[in-house]
């Protein structure tokens, strides 16, 4: 084999991972995407900002699903981040600040919002607050699965409202009450008189109102369930 063949066969041996080839890292990716419209934003259109081949972003991101989700995931941690949980003192003034904080920052995603999932959110929270929120509840009489439990159950109640903001703008015309009220119309009159009764009050459950009413209603049977549940377990 002659030495030109030897070293076309010794550089087959070293390929370099795609993405470490172009010298890129996820916080470039991220700054790069940010300068296009979302509507915009492909694989290529990023490559083509970047300037570098399309497969040396797969080292990151393999496609447009995961580099939308990885933008979802970064706005919506650096949001929440700014979250003023850590200087509560008492366990239910940091949870309403915890949801509405939580709620806000979901919000804020606008049309990436359908990428970020419970999931992400768990994965997603800064630290400091949430390891103000346990000691907080730790200390209000708290076990540690009935604090789990509550986190569990705001964080699914802000994200679900988040969503239910983000699907009220999008179509209006399928928010509750019109949906409702549109059921109604194709049935004959009075057959369903407390529906007609509830569709007439025209209630925003898409407000901020809704929000505090259903964080309340957990607050309360989280106070039950701490003035009547066993005491914090062993450590």
């Amino acid at each position: 084999m002659t030495a030109e063949g030897q070293g076309k066969k010794a550089g087959t041996g070293r390929k370099r991972r795609p993405g470490k080839r172009a010298g890129l890292d996820v916080s470039q990716i991220i700054a790069a995407a940010r300068t296009l419209p979302l509507e915009d934003l492909s694989m290529q259109s990023l490559a083509d900002t970047l300037k570098v081949d399309r497969k040396a972003l797969h080292y990151h991101v393999k496609d447009r699903q995961s580099l939308f989700e990885l933008l979802a995931h970064d706005s919506f941690s650096r949001q929440l981040s700014q979250t003023r949980v850590s200087e509560s003192l008492e366990w239910k003034e940091a949870c309403r600040i915890y949801a509405r904080d939580l709620t806000d920052s979901a919000a804020a995603l606008a049309e990436l919002l359908d990428y970020l999932w419970f999931g992400d959110v768990m994965n997603d929270l800064p630290l400091k607050p949430i390891e103000t929120l346990f000691g907080l509840l730790h200390a209000a009489g708290f076990t540690d699965e009935e604090s789990i439990r509550l986190m569990t159950a705001l964080a699914t109640l802000c994200l679900g409202h988040a969503r239910d903001l983000a699907q009220a703008h999008k179509e209006e015309a399928r928010t509750r009450t019109r949906l409702l009220k549109s059921a109604l119309h194709a049935q004959p009159a009075s057959v369903f008189p407390n529906l007609e009764r509830i569709s007439s009050r025209n209630v925003d459950t898409y407000s901020a109102d809704q929000l505090t009413f259903s964080v309340e209603l957990i607050l309360e049977g989280a106070e039950k369930v701490r003035k009547a549940g066993p005491k914090h377990e062993d450590a």
